[in-house]
């Protein structure tokens, strides 16, 4: 589907408390990569016969060239307390065997677990202040994502050898807002904490199953760990169904959650297929592309309909049993179909609509490539120009890819922190890219310490400090001043 994007955009308000069963389907649907997406329809199509592909009509979810209809201002409408301190320390029942945990498959990427955590810093509006802290506390992380050492001991250690103040309370809330990063379960100080983490930020984390397994989680977690179901039944008067669709949920979590992102780190080099295509048009004009992949278009059963209204207006007492059970359950068969169409397309409004926005507010760098006239931008910038949940724009930018003609990028890469120049905000990425230019034409028989590339940022009108210019050459991996001249003389 392709999309001529103005000046204007379209918002639209979806934010609820509850999510119903239809919408905890859309949730999962938007978080989906495209090609994960085919294998949920493929299954759908495999479980429901009233589901059919639809190869009369190619209309709404084709190939990528499908497009809904666009108006000329760029407007689109639609037709429709305890821890474990080994591996072997964690109980058998909670292994992490989760789709959710799945490692990511990316294009020539090598980032570390702690560079795919800092990456997510720029989705909040933080102070430099706020983004050392959260930086110290990702540093301050294990290999499996977890918080291991004490606010105390984080405390101390940023004030006698950092010479940076801060307080417990003040490392308390920027751990809270660590805990908020991708995948759940970050930043955890114990097993419990974690696995309470991804239920609470799972999207039917308001359901009656996920509520009971937190009950499970905070008021039987000794007879978890020691796999007591027979115990934890008893307690809270659980029915034996309740009891197997409990251990189902357990078995999903994962007590690891930075072991999943440290394997994608074995799996670079792959192909990746983008949910998105930007491009130009011949007359210069921006594009969007919103690609199916193989997901092919899909319908309700047309035989299926034409025999349930065969049976409209008749007496159900004329019907016999057979009959009428066969009615209830193609109906249900039908409407689940219908059900999963709808959700589809609402998957295709909210994608749509997202990258919408982000081409809207980071135009500049679609336009010309150039990554230095990236705007600062965050999840509540996208939120609230969508009208979407927060929780839905970080579901779509943390699974999603866009093409463009400068390269493959995933979607939070636009996601930027601020920062001054003069009286105005500018992208971080700016002054990254000044201060490799600076190193690039600096006298390499005299290299500039960091005190001196402040000195000469600041004279462009960047307002940095030494400590933070050490910050951005570290994350650049460009060495310090004498390495710089040992390496080049």
């Amino acid at each position: 589907m392709v999309t001529k994007f103005g000046q204007t955009g379209t918002q639209v308000q979806t934010q609820t408390q509850t999510l119903t069963p239809q919408q905890l389907l859309v949730s999962q649907l938007t978080e989906m990569p495209v090609e994960a997406l085919y294998e949920r329809v493929d299954q759908e199509l495999k479980e429901n016969a009233t589901l059919e592909r639809d190869t009369l009509d190619d209309s709404d979810f084709g190939d990528v060239n499908d497009s809904p209809d666009t108006s000329e201002d760029g407007d689109t409408s639609y037709d429709l307390t305890a821890d474990y301190s080994s591996p072997d320390d964690v109980p058998d029942n909670i292994n992490g065997n989760s789709r959710h945990n799945a490692a990511e498959t990316v294009v020539g990427e090598t980032l570390s677990f702690y560079d795919q955590l800092e990456e997510q810093i720029g989705f909040f509006h933080l102070s430099e202040h706020e983004e050392e802290l959260i930086r110290y506390l990702i540093g301050s992380l294990d290999d499996d994502g977890l918080l291991r050492v004490s606010l105390q001991q984080i405390q101390d250690e940023l004030e006698v050898y950092h010479n940076i103040s801060t307080s417990q309370d003040e490392l308390l809330r920027m751990l809270t807002i660590l805990q908020n990063f991708e995948p759940a379960g970050i930043g955890a100080r114990s097993l419990q904490e974690c696995l309470l983490l991804q239920v609470r930020h799972s999207a039917d984390h308001d359901s009656p199953l996920k509520r009971l397994l937190e009950r499970v989680l905070t008021e039987q977690f000794t007879n978890l760990m020691q796999n007591r179901w027979d115990r934890i039944q008893h307690a809270l008067h659980l029915k034996d169904d309740e009891v197997s669709r409990l251990q189902h949920e357990v078995h999903r979590l994962n007590p690891r959650p930075g072991s999943s992102m440290g394997e994608a780190l074995g799996k670079n080099l792959q192909q990746i297929t983008p949910d998105f295509i930007v491009d130009t048009d011949p007359y210069g004009q921006l594009t969007l592309t919103l690609n199916n992949g193989r997901v092919p278009p899909l319908r309700v059963s047309e035989g299926d309909i034409q025999f349930l209204r065969s049976f409209e207006g008749r007496d159900a007492k004329t019907l016999s049993r057979m009959e009428r059970d066969g009615i209830t359950y193609l109906r249900d068969r039908v409407e689940k179909a219908q059900s999963f169409i709808d959700a589809l397309q609402q998957r295709r409004q909210t994608l749509t609509l997202t990258m919408q926005t982000i081409i809207r507010m980071q135009r500049a760098f679609f336009e010309s490539g150039d990554e230095t006239t990236l705007h600062p931008m965050t999840l509540e910038d996208v939120a609230r120009q969508t009208g979407l949940h927060l929780s839905t724009i970080s579901r779509v930018s943390n699974s999603k890819w866009v093409q463009t003609p400068y390269g493959i990028y995933r979607l939070r890469w636009f996601f930027t922190s601020a920062a001054k120049l003069g009286d105005d905000e500018v992208s971080i990425r700016r002054i990254k890219a000044a201060l490799q230019e600076v190193v690039d034409n600096e006298d390499k028989s005299q290299p500039l310490t960091d005190d001196a590339l402040a000195h000469e940022l600041q004279k462009r009108g960047f307002d940095v400090a030494r400590r933070t210019v050490a910050k951005y050459r570290v994350a650049m991996g460009i060495p310090v001043a004498k390495m710089r001249k040992r390496r080049d003389h």
